[in-house]
C-alpha cells in the first residue's frame, strides 16, 4: 500500500472507531509497526489525530477551537503590553482598602489583577482572563456568570447583566475599542459587552477609562459613552496634535 493510501486507510479507520492501535493496523497491513508510528507522527503534526501509548485517538475539534482561541486572545494581550501594564499600575494606586470595585473585559484591564489580588477588597469580574491569572488572592473574588463569549474570553448576556446589577461599586474600572477625542465619544466593539460597562458605571460612585494611545482615533463599531462621562481617563501617550478633554491623565 502506497504512503498516501495508508494515510487515507488510517484516517478513515480513526474516523469510523475513534481510536487506531499500532499492532492492529500493522497485522492489517502487513507492514512494520514502525512505519505505523512514523505515519501517526506526521499525522498528529497536522492536528488529524492524538497519538497515545500504543496506538492514537480522534482529535478533539472543540479542544483545538478553545486552544486556538486561548492563543488568539494571549496575541491580543501582548499587544502594547508595556503600555497596558504602566496604565493598569497607575490605575491601581486609586484603589483603597476595603472597596468593591469592578474590572471589565478585555485585555487593556487583565494586569491590574497583579497587584489588586493582593489587596483586602472584593473584585468583581465577567474577565475570565483575569481569573485565569489569579494566584492564591488575598482579595475576594467574585466572578460573573452568563453566557460565555469565547471571542472575549468573558461573560454577558441577560444573566450576566440580572447578576452584576446587584453590586454596588467605589470604582469600576473600564476598557473599550476606541475614542475620538473630536468626537467625545467612546466605542465598544458590539452592544453586548457594552450593556455590562453601562450597568457597573451605573452602579459606581467613580468610573474610570484605561486605554493605550493606539485606540485614540479609533472608532468601534457601537457608541459608547462620552468622554467626560469618566472621572479619569488613564493613557500612556499624548499627541500634540489634539485637543484633550481635562479628565485625561497621563503615564
Amino acid at each position: 500500500m502506497l504512503g498516501k493510501e495508508r494515510i487515507l486507510y488510517l484516517l478513515d479507520c480513526l474516523e469510523k472507531n475513534n481510536i487506531l492501535k499500532v499492532k492492529e493496523i500493522a497485522s492489517e497491513l502487513n507492514i512494520s509497526e514502525a512505519t505505523i508510528r512514523r505515519d501517526l507522527s506526521e499525522l498528529e503534526k497536522q492536528n488529524k489525530l492524538k497519538r497515545i501509548h500504543g496506538g492514537a485517538v480522534k482529535i478533539d475539534t472543540n479542544q483545538i477551537l478553545s486552544e486556538q482561541r486561548e492563543v488568539r486572545m494571549q496575541d491580543r494581550f501582548r499587544i502594547h503590553y508595556e503600555e497596558k501594564r504602566k496604565i493598569c499600575d497607575k490605575a491601581c494606586s486609586i484603589v483603597q482598602e476595603g472597596e468593591c470595585i469592578f474590572l471589565d473585559g478585555g485585555t487593556s484591564i487583565v494586569p491590574m489583577i497583579d497587584k489588586l489580588q493582593n489587596l483586602n477588597i472584593r473584585i468583581v469580574t465577567h474577565n475570565h482572563l483575569i481569573v485565569s491569572k489569579l494566584k492564591n488572592p488575598k482579595a475576594q473574588i467574585i466572578v460573573i456568570g452568563g453566557d460565555y463569549i469565547s471571542k472575549y474570553t468573558m461573560s454577558a448576556g441577560a444573566l450576566a447583566i440580572n447578576t452584576l446589577s446587584q453590586f454596588q461599586f467605589d470604582r469600576c474600572f473600564i476598557g473599550c475599542a476606541g475614542v475620538d477625542v473630536d468626537e467625545n465619544c467612546s466605542y465598544t466593539a458590539e452592544a453586548e459587552t457594552r450593556e455590562m460597562k453601562n450597568v457597573a458605571m451605573k452602579n459606581a460612585k467613580h468610573s474610570y477609562l484605561l486605554i493605550d494611545s493606539s485606540k485614540v482615533g479609533v472608532k468601534g463599531f457601537c457608541k459608547f459613552k462620552m468622554l467626560d462621562c469618566f472621572d479619569k481617563i488613564y493613557c500612556d501617550k499624548k499627541d500634540n496634535n489634539l485637543e484633550y478633554p481635562d479628565n485625561f491623565e497621563w503615564v
